[in-house]
């Protein structure tokens, strides 16, 4: 208030019109101190529905005296930094910082320092570790794109609105300078993609299509992807640079024949009509992310040998998919593995040597009737949820899961047994059996879990528990909900210890 009344000198505005401009210029300045300055003086040498206007227009069209200044303070970057801002402000504001680093990192530009640079000179700000950027300064970054060629989005370096990147792809004015696409497809009635449309835009870097508005509806989703996004049948990639792509509800049975992953950080198809990724074996060094959930006419996995720094491989509800390759057992950088409600899968790798994997998800993939080997110590499993899959048991090489702290084998109709080995799981403190229809037993050693504090067995034909059971000294829950004689066989022990329903 104090900073607008003292440039109001041409017209004195009444109070309550003051009050209403402070609150409107504290808005679209949003606490940048050049802003207020600036916009303070420049707004009061007009009359109240002048200035009224003129801030309808900064909605779309920023102040040039304002982008004048931060150009300036843009300028001064050397050339990795001033495109990682560029990324930041078109694609990433509001995305988790280590996420982006990592993306930024693939594509060449030292995160960690130039991330350091642009906090330093307040171009960008890190809440909850998400990256964040003042409009104005995000507006600034955008019209430095614009201004390579205004009137024709096809040479500026990023494309974000779906306005222009249907100009681009419809025209076919797409040029080398493209290095990003984001697409919305939310707002658009229907698109087509053509080889043409890619052919001179060779040095595409970030490549994403997607929805901003999904329905809840996975099934409708589906069906709707099909009908408003369509292809040529010879679409073809011709980036030989692609780090990240992401593409919601791809069409087509398979990837273009050009397609090259040698560079790609991330590939993420959610919600795909692929079959089959690729025949034999592609360089994928640099690939750390990998998703496909839902992809329901995915039959099986190609060979992932060469993906050898994969970290994360999500297939989540790929309904049709129904082997993975052998390969995916040796990808010691695996961290997350989930094949959640995969539920045609029967045939997995028969060993497995993940020593980076932390959590194994298998939940209702009911026709997989064996669980791998477990080959040399994974000491850093902790979560492994197996219900509703269709094993009769576990192997006994389980023991090698040194760290496992959750075991889930709640509705594992078809389990009849626990290997002994089971309790040599030193750090377990949660197991699940609930519903194990045909389980009537738990191994006699079971007091050896001495971590043991969570214990479901709702619902199963267990009508005993082990004497070892009295040294489980941490246990806080046991459930046996539903069980017909819960307390026969019980130690006496056990009984003073705990209450059964």
């Amino acid at each position: 208030m104090e900073v607008l009344r003292r440039h109001s000198s041409k017209h004195k505005l009444p109070e309550d019109d003051l009050m209403e401009l402070s609150r409107r210029v504290t808005t679209y300045a949003q606490g940048l101190p050049l802003a207020l300055k600036i916009l303070s003086s420049f707004l009061f040498g007009m009359k109240k529905h002048e200035w009224k206007s003129y801030l309808d227009k900064l909605k779309g069209t920023p102040n040039p005296d304002i982008n004048k200044v931060l150009r300036i303070s843009y300028d001064e970057l050397d050339n990795k930094v001033k495109n990682m801002f560029m990324d930041i402000a078109c694609f990433f504001k509001g995305k988790d910082k280590d996420y982006v680093m990592e993306i930024l990192e693939g594509c060449g530009f030292f995160p960690a320092c130039g991330i350091r640079t642009l906090l330093d000179k307040s171009f960008i700000t890190i809440s909850n570790n998400k990256l964040q950027m003042h409009d104005l300064i995000q507006h600034m970054g955008m019209e430095v794109v614009r201004q390579n060629s205004p009137n024709e989005p096809g040479k500026w370096s990023r494309l974000w609105s779906h306005e222009d990147v249907s100009h681009v792809v419809k025209k076919n004015t797409g040029t080398e300078e493209v290095e990003g696409i984001f697409l919305d497809l939310s707002n658009l009635q229907e698109i087509h993609f053509t080889s043409e449309g890619f052919t001179r835009i060779n040095k595409l870097r970030l490549l994403k299509v997607y929805k901003s508005h999904i329905s809840k509806d996975s099934k409708c989703t589906f069906k709707k992807e099909e009908c408003k996004v369509y292809f040529s049948h010879n679409l073809k990639f011709h980036s030989n640079d692609l780090r990240y792509l992401y593409w919601y509800g791809y069409s087509l049975k398979s990837l273009p024949d050009n397609f090259n992953p040698e560079r790609l950080l991330e590939f993420n198809m959610p919600y795909s009509h692929i079959k089959q990724l690729w025949k034999g074996i592609k360089v994928l060094e640099k690939l750390k992310f990998m998703e496909l959930s839902h992809s329901q006419c995915l039959v099986e996995i190609p060979d992932l040998s060469r993906a050898s720094n994969l970290e994360r491989l999500v297939l989540e509800g790929c309904i049709h998919l129904c082997a993975i390759h052998p390969s995916l057992g040796v990808l010691n950088k695996l961290i997350f593995l989930s094949l959640r409600d995969c539920i045609n899968l029967r045939h997995f790798p028969n060993s497995i040597e993940l020593k980076s994997l932390q959590i194994f998800i298998l939940s209702g993939c009911s026709k997989l009737e064996k669980f791998p080997e477990i080959r040399g110590y994974m000491e850093h499993l902790s979560e492994l949820f197996l219900d509703g899959i269709g094993i009769e048991e576990l192997p006994s090489s389980i023991e090698y899961a040194i760290g496992l702290v959750v075991l889930d084998l709640t509705n594992c109709k078809e389990l009849r047994s626990l290997p002994n080995s089971i309790c040599n799981l030193e750090s377990l403190k949660t197991l699940l059996l609930s519903d194990c229809s045909k389980l009537e037993s738990l191994p006699q050693n079971f007091g050896k879990l001495k971590q043991l504090r969570k214990l479901y067995a709702d619902r199963t034909p267990i009508r005993g528990l082990p004497t070892s059971f009295v040294d489980l000294r941490n246990l806080e829950v046991l459930s046996f909900h539903g069980c017909k004689e819960p307390n026969l066989c019980f130690p006496a022990s056990a009984l003073e210890k705990f209450k059964f329903p």
